[in-house]
């Protein structure tokens, strides 16, 4: 019995090592890791040759749409560039033709200007000349209608003066002529008669009975008629009159005395002395001061704004234009 046994064992352990010998060695842990890490690195070599190669496609492209942008930025650039070259000339034409044309505007200001100052001098030499050559005369108002019955004028007239004024027997009157003003009659009776022109040879005469006639105050009486003496003022002369006789009115209701000097001034008595004004329109603040208005016309302001403004030229003298201003306007600014 003991011997089978042994047997027996032997036999069990020799066919274990047949086994051991048999069977192929096992790989080590580190030999494992080794070959697991081996394939990872050639997955993420492979991954990212793709990737290199995917970026180099991309940047290829990228790179000729660069180039093409480029082309198209720099084509754009010389298009703007030669436009901006163009605007400039222009710019530069632009602003030389501006030049000029703020050097005629400034010249034909200038023109305007004295053409407006010549215009109101001669306007004002001619309101001269015209009350110049009436000097001689003096009107009468208030002698109706057909009063003279057709008889000779100069004869109703020194018949009229000579009754109605107190004047020396001895008086040559030497009236040249006479005659109404020269309106259409008025249709209507009740209308205001025409006045009556007296043109006398003298100024001294015609002085000597404007005077005596000036002595009554409320007109004198000629065949139980009011009839009032006065200058032979021109028309402008007698609105402007009539303006200011307006304004003395309303002043005389304030108790303020006011005048009216040839040719139609307003001479202001006040208590800060005596004022005199060449017309309203100077004396339209001192008016309004006083508590009396006056409408004054603009273009009687501005005209006498005008003839106080002493604008020179490089000549220096008053009103003049310069060689210059004619030859822009001869030859049309060269």
């Amino acid at each position: 019995m003991g011997k089978r046994f042994t047997t027996s064992n032997q036999k069990t352990t020799t066919s274990k090592l047949s086994t051991r010998i048999n069977k192929p060695p096992k790989a080590s842990k580190d030999q494992q890791n080794d070959s697991e890490q081996s394939a990872v690195c050639e997955d993420s070599m492979a991954a990212m040759l793709a990737e290199l190669r995917t970026l180099r496609k991309e940047h290829a492209e990228a790179s000729k749409d660069t180039k093409e942008s480029l082309t198209r930025v720099e084509t754009a650039l010389s298009e703007v560039t030669e436009r901006t070259t163009q605007l400039e000339s222009r710019l530069t034409e632009y602003e030389e033709r501006l030049a000029a044309a703020e050097e005629k505007s400034q010249r034909s200001e200038r023109a305007l200007r004295y053409l407006l100052y010549r215009d109101a001098s001669i306007s004002a030499k001619c309101e001269d000349l015209e009350s110049r050559a009436r000097r001689n005369n003096l009107r009468i108002y208030g002698v109706k209608e057909d009063e003279e019955n057709n008889s000779n004028m100069i004869d109703f007239i020194s018949d009229l003066i000579r009754t109605s004024l107190t004047l020396p027997g001895d008086l040559n009157l030497n009236i040249v002529r006479a005659h109404r003003s020269l309106t259409m009659k008025p249709k209507n009776p009740e209308s205001p008669p025409r006045s009556i022109i007296v043109r006398f040879l003298d100024y001294r005469t015609k002085e000597r009975v404007i005077q005596e006639a000036w002595k009554h105050r409320g007109g004198t009486t000629y065949k139980e008629q009011k009839i009032f003496f006065d200058q032979d003022y021109t028309v402008d002369t007698q609105r402007k009159r009539k303006q200011v006789r307006d304004v003395i009115k309303r002043l005389k209701e304030k108790n303020i005395k006011a005048q009216s000097p040839f040719p139609a001034k307003l001479k202001l008595h006040l208590e800060s002395g005596v004022k005199t004004f060449t017309s309203l329109a100077d004396a339209a603040e001192t008016l309004e001061g006083l508590g009396v208005h006056v409408e004054v016309d603009e273009r009687e302001t501005l005209l006498t704004k005008l003839s106080r403004n002493n604008w020179t030229e490089t000549s220096n003298r008053r009103g003049m234009m310069t060689n210059a201003d004619l030859k822009g306007f001869f030859y049309n600014g060269k």
